[in-house]
């Protein structure tokens, strides 16, 4: 019955599709394995019997002398590629007293091989999220750029036209006061005088709406021009390009 039981034992240990082996306790010495472990670590299985036990897992430290399961171990093949594996190991008392531990080695260097594609192309897929968030935010606040740019082009343009008009009346004023003959009700000095302080104050209008248009048109990084003009005129212009930046765009809302 004993010679029956170690044929068909025998039979089983060799033509199972797992990697078995088996190894003395006391020694730490793989007295067997079958094919399938041979061919998991890359070797003939005379390779395998008789070497450390050891010497084949490359877990430094780690007690796998007890019975039970051990997750992600790793075997060293013969052609130095790892081998990712989980042991079950089973405690076998032999009549001799000697104890083996006889462990199957589950191959899980595919699973895990594929759980690090998946999670390296998770990582390239929320790199790629997070640079597609910040160019829609670039390109949301280029669009709001260009829409305040426009509707303060189209106030500069619209102050424009009734200041030069002014202006133009007023070159004409200068023309005609200036070809009067004197003695008309007010002196021609005094006429003088008034039209100079109303084209002063139209060319620093002009200047004002020229700035204005300006600003409108430059970029985030150009520095607003240094010309003279009002204080807070100049302040309101150098915060202007600033100011669009805090505009809450669909992202950020």
């Amino acid at each position: 019955m004993d010679a029956i039981a170690h044929a068909v034992f025998g039979m089983l240990f060799q033509t199972s599709t797992e990697a078995l082996f088996i190894v003395d306790r006391d020694r730490g010495v793989v007295v067997s394995a079958n094919v399938r472990m041979s061919e998991l670590l890359a070797c003939d299985v005379d390779a395998v019997v008789g070497a450390k036990f050891a010497d084949l897992v490359d877990d430094p430290g780690r007690d796998m002398s007890m019975p039970g399961h051990y997750e992600d171990v790793t075997l060293r093949r013969a052609d130095a590629y790892p081998a990712f594996v989980t042991l079950f190991c089973n405690l076998v008392e032999l009549p001799d007293g000697q104890t083996m531990l006889a462990f199957t080695a589950r191959d899980t260097t595919d699973r895990l091989q594929l759980e690090r594609e998946i999670a390296a192309k998770h990582t390239a897929l929320v790199a790629a999220y997070g640079e597609l968030e910040k160019r829609n935010r670039e390109i949301a606040m280029l669009a709001w750029r260009a829409a305040a740019g426009e509707l303060v082009a189209g106030m500069a343009h619209h102050l424009n036209n009734p200041v030069g008009a002014l202006s133009s009346t007023l070159r004409r004023l200068v023309t005609l006061i200036t070809a009067a003959p004197e003695g008309g009700p007010l002196p021609r000095p005094d006429l003088l005088r008034l039209l100079d302080r109303a084209e002063r104050v139209t060319r620093r209008i002009e200047s004002n709406v020229e700035s204005i248009a300006r600003a409108s048109r430059m970029t985030g990084d150009e520095p607003v021009p240094a010309e003279e003009r009002p204080a807070e005129l100049a302040q309101i212009l150098a915060s202007f390009n600033d100011k669009l930046d805090t505009i809450p765009t669909k992202e950020s809302v």
